[in-house]
């Protein structure tokens, strides 16, 4: 349909210029200052007020900025209220209030956000602090991190911490008989095994205080729940287990994945287990099976979920902010809403086999790894606003830690002397990354 849309108009146009040249001389010169008095009448000031409101609102943030700078009168149609307020949530910025505020906020708000794009462009506008020595004399397989440390786990058996400033000062290491993952909290760190086994040892890693051992298969995600100081962990025996934080005793078990389980969410009183089929939802109070959550069929083909599965916020447009789940898969990465599992939107992003490994999710962009890195994608667009490298990683075999509270996730705010990631490598390397200050 656009083919021939494309053909019928250059046929016109071929046909009018064909007619224009039979024209005498004098005629030609008429239409063409006919056409010239046409294309200096400025439209939008000419049009009702409402009308032009309608089309300036179709513009993004920076381009409204440039139209303010027009005229006298494009200025004044541009200061309007609700136009900013239009424009900024369809844009999806960060904004701090819903409720209409003076044209200034929505122009501060988005100085705001174009600064952020600057400075996620400019390679300079990021900094790598590299653990020296190298962490581990082989592959690290998992990292974390809290305020004060962050912490790594390899194939050599070793679990080693840092205190996290400029100097990255480290803790005494602990060996730990075969990591797979890991999470902590501010005084605990929770380390899973392949043989089975959950180590919660001391923030200091000075001693082990519990292990857990009822997985009859490899565990593949640990997380704490202080909510209701509670760990939660899945394995690849299929199984959801819920153990007390602190003590490390068995509290309840979870069953109804039919293949492992890779990743692991709880969320107020719920919790998401995800395997390469579905997504669970679980109550934690009532102790039984709430919700499933499935990869929808794309051109005759089942789509099936990637490890990656995150909380975060998501940006309505004008119907303010939602609470929801982002899963990677096959078909792009999916958000649905958390309170009622609602499917908003499949952020589709081509050019990246990897993209769909979703590490986190912010009102502004998705954090997704791939070969050997991490990439921001647009929530908007699905378009890549920014990559980083990261040498000897892969994403498959080697460990990711993301800060929730980054701002260039969540578009402002946000902690910035924590890193905004913590990446390990191949080669032992562990590393955090921060972003300056735009």
């Amino acid at each position: 349909a656009v083919v021939s849309t494309q053909s019928t108009g250059i046929l016109c146009c071929h046909r009018c210029l064909e007619l224009l040249g039979r024209l005498p001389a004098s005629n030609r010169l008429f239409l063409v200052r006919q056409l010239e008095r046409i294309a200096i009448v400025d439209f939008v000031s000419e049009l009702p007020e409402e009308i032009s409101l309608s089309i300036l609102q179709y513009l993004d943030p920076a381009s409204l900025v440039e139209a303010s700078l027009v005229s006298y009168e494009w200025h004044r149609l541009t200061s309007d209220v609700e136009l900013w307020r239009t424009v900024c949530l369809s844009a999806r910025l960060h904004l701090s209030y819903h409720s209409p505020q003076p044209v200034s906020y929505y122009r501060t708000a988005v100085a705001r956000h174009l600064n952020l794009l600057s400075a996620l462009q400019d390679e300079s506008g990021s900094e790598i602090r590299t653990v020296q020595p190298p962490a581990h004399q082989c592959r690290v397989l998992c990292v974390t991190a809290n305020s004060r440390h962050m912490y790594s786990a390899g194939d050599d058996r070793k679990v080693c911490g840092w205190e996290l400033g400029p100097n990255m000062e480290p803790l005494p290491s602990r060996t730990c008989q075969s990591p797979s993952c890991m999470d902590s909290t501010e005084e605990l760190v929770v380390v899973g095994q392949y043989n089975g086994c959950i180590s919660i040892i001391s923030s200091d890693l000075s001693r082990v205080i519990a292990t857990c051992s009822r997985h009859m298969g490899p565990v593949y995600d640990v997380r704490c729940h202080e909510h209701n100081n509670t760990l939660i962990s899945g394995s690849s025996d299929c199984t959801l287990r819920v153990w007390e934080l602190r003590t490390g005793e068995a509290v309840h078990v979870f069953r109804g994945h039919e293949t492992m389980i890779s990743r692991v969410l709880p969320l107020g009183s719920r919790v998401f287990s995800l395997d390469i089929a579905r997504v669970n939802v679980w109550s934690l109070e009532e102790k039984k099976h709430l919700h499933t959550l499935k990869p929808i069929t794309i051109g005759g083909k089942e789509g099936y979920f990637q490890p990656g599965l995150v909380h975060g916020t998501f940006l309505g447009g004008s119907h303010g902010t939602y609470d929801v789940i982002s899963v990677g898969s096959s078909s792009g990465v999916y958000i649905w809403k958390a309170a009622d599992y609602t499917l908003l939107r499949v952020v589709t992003s081509p050019g990246y086999v990897c993209a769909e490994h979703v590490i986190g999710l912010g009102s502004l962009f998705i954090a997704v790894t791939y070969d050997d890195g991490v990439a921001l994608i647009d929530t908007v667009t699905g378009s890549h606003t920014h990559t980083l490298r990261i040498p000897q990683f892969n994403n498959s075999n080697c460990g990711i830690w993301v800060n929730m509270n980054a701002p260039w996730l969540s578009g402002g705010g946000g902690v910035r002397d924590l890193p905004v990631f913590v990446a390990a490598s191949h080669s032992g390397d562990v590393a955090g990354f921060y972003l300056r200050s735009p």
